[in-house]
C-alpha cells in the first residue's frame, strides 16, 4: 500500500511545529478526532509543505461553514468525487 511521508507532531520543528499548534486548536467535527487523541491523519499528509497547510484547510473551513448542506452531506460529496477521480486518500 503506498503511504506519505509525515511528519508526527513530535517531531516537528519551526514553522510546522507552529503550524500543527494552530491546527490542533481548530474546532472540526468530532469524527475528524482520531481516537489516539493527536492531530487527524488529513492534517499530518501535508507536513511536507507547512506552507500551504494553513490555505489548505482555510479554503476547506470556508467553504464547509456555509450552505444549505449540512456537514456530513457535503463530506459524502466530497468523498464521492474523490472516488470518481479515482483519488484515494
Amino acid at each position: 500500500m503506498p503511504h506519505l511521508d509525515i511528519i508526527e507532531p513530535a517531531a516537528a520543528t519551526g514553522e510546522l511545529s507552529a503550524v500543527y499548534a494552530r491546527m490542533a486548536g481548530r474546532p472540526m467535527p468530532p469524527v475528524y478526532r482520531p481516537a489516539h487523541g493527536g492531530l487527524a491523519g488529513i492534517i499530518r499528509a501535508h507536513s511536507l509543505d507547512p506552507g500551504l497547510m494553513p490555505k489548505v484547510f482555510g479554503f476547506s473551513g470556508g467553504v464547509n461553514q456555509a450552505g444549505p448542506l449540512a456537514w456530513f452531506h457535503r463530506e459524502l460529496i466530497a468523498a464521492t468525487t474523490s472516488r470518481l477521480n479515482q483519488c484515494f486518500y
